[in-house]
C-alpha cells in the first residue's frame, strides 16, 4: 500500500502515517486510504446521505487523480461523511466538468485511525497515471496536505507530478 507523504511546508501535526491503494474491479476500482494518529485531534465532517457535493476538499477527505496521455485528467474527491465528487478536466484546472461515477462510501475510525472504503463505479483506462492525496484538517484549524508526489512550490493535487503512479491493472503478486 503506497504511503504519502506530508507536504514539506505543511507544519506537523496529529497524524504520522496515511496510505492508500486503489485497485481494479470489474467496472470502475476501489481506493483505501488509512490515516494513523490521534484522531481525536481530526476535523471529521459528519454522516450524509452519500451524495454528489462540491467542494469536499474544505475539510478532511481523500482524493485520486487519474490521467492518461495528454492533459486530460479526473479528480474524485471522498469524504469521510459518505458524499463524494467526480471531476473531469481538459487541462490543468481548466475545462472542468461533472465526470460520469457512482461512488459508495464506508468509512471507519477509532481513536488511533479513520479508514475510508470507496467503491467507484467510473471508467479507469488502462494504464493511467495516478495521484491519491489526502486533506487533513485538524482542529488547530491547519488543513495537512499529503500526496504520493507533489510538484515543487505550494501543495498543488492538479499537478501532473502529482500523478507519478501507474495504475495498470495488474497484480504484482
Amino acid at each position: 500500500m503506497p504511503l504519502l507523504f506530508r507536504h514539506p511546508d505543511t507544519p506537523r501535526g496529529a497524524i504520522h502515517t496515511v496510505d492508500a491503494e486503489l485497485r481494479r474491479n470489474p467496472g470502475g476500482a476501489v481506493a483505501t486510504f488509512r490515516v494513523a494518529g490521534d484522531i481525536s485531534r481530526l476535523v471529521i465532517p459528519q454522516p450524509v446521505s452519500p451524495v454528489r457535493t462540491d467542494d469536499l476538499w474544505r475539510t478532511t477527505c481523500f482524493e485520486i487523480f487519474s490521467s492518461v496521455a495528454g492533459d486530460q485528467y479526473r479528480e474524485f474527491n471522498l469524504s469521510p461523511s459518505g458524499a463524494w465528487a467526480a471531476y473531469q478536466f481538459d487541462g490543468y484546472r481548466s475545462g472542468m466538468s461533472v465526470a460520469e461515477a457512482q461512488v459508495e462510501i464506508e468509512s471507519s475510525q477509532d481513536f488511533r485511525s479513520v479508514t475510508l472504503i470507496a467503491k467507484i463505479e467510473s471508467e479507469f483506462p488502462l494504464p493511467s497515471n495516478v495521484g491519491m492525496t489526502a486533506v487533513i484538517e485538524e482542529s488547530d484549524g491547519i488543513i495537512r496536505y499529503w500526496s504520493t508526489a507533489f510538484a515543487p512550490g505550494k501543495p498543488d493535487f492538479h499537478a501532473a507530478a502529482v500523478r507519478s503512479l501507474l495504475f495498470d491493472g495488474v497484480s504484482a503478486e
